[in-house]
């Protein structure tokens, strides 16, 4: 099973990520913001980052290019989480290194399929 980094400003994304991924057997990192996300990343590696886009401080995009930029986190695959679906947005993520994109509000069962996909 895969090592998953969950970012969010919202605890209870958090806690439903946190639930979904860890009942199909993932172990589950979560971080309130990108400062700590960064923090975590540089002191252990994870497979899948789930990044929300729209966090204070630093966006889920600007953290998908520091994260992809550093030693720890330079293979991780990271999937934007976000309640922004325009093409301009999703072009963002994938320039800064995002394979996936996933829309809030999410059924449980696209984020299991997503993560199959990735793992």
């Amino acid at each position: 099973m895969a090592k998953i980094l969950t970012v969010d400003d919202a605890p209870v994304v958090l806690k439903i990520l946190n639930l979904v991924l860890t009942t199909e057997g993932h172990e589950v990192t979560s971080a309130s913001n990108g400062t700590d996300a960064l923090a975590k990343i540089e002191n252990e590696t994870f497979d899948i980052g789930i990044f929300d886009v729209n966090m204070p401080g630093m966006t889920g995009i600007e953290l998908t290019k520091k994260t992809l930029e550093s030693k720890n986190g330079k293979n991780m695959k990271i999937v934007m989480l976000t309640t922004e679906s325009s093409e301009e947005m999703k072009k963002k993520g994938q320039e800064a290194g995002a394979i996936g994109w996933l829309i809030k509000p999410f059924a449980n069962e696209s984020l299991i399929k997503l993560i199959q996909k990735l793992t």
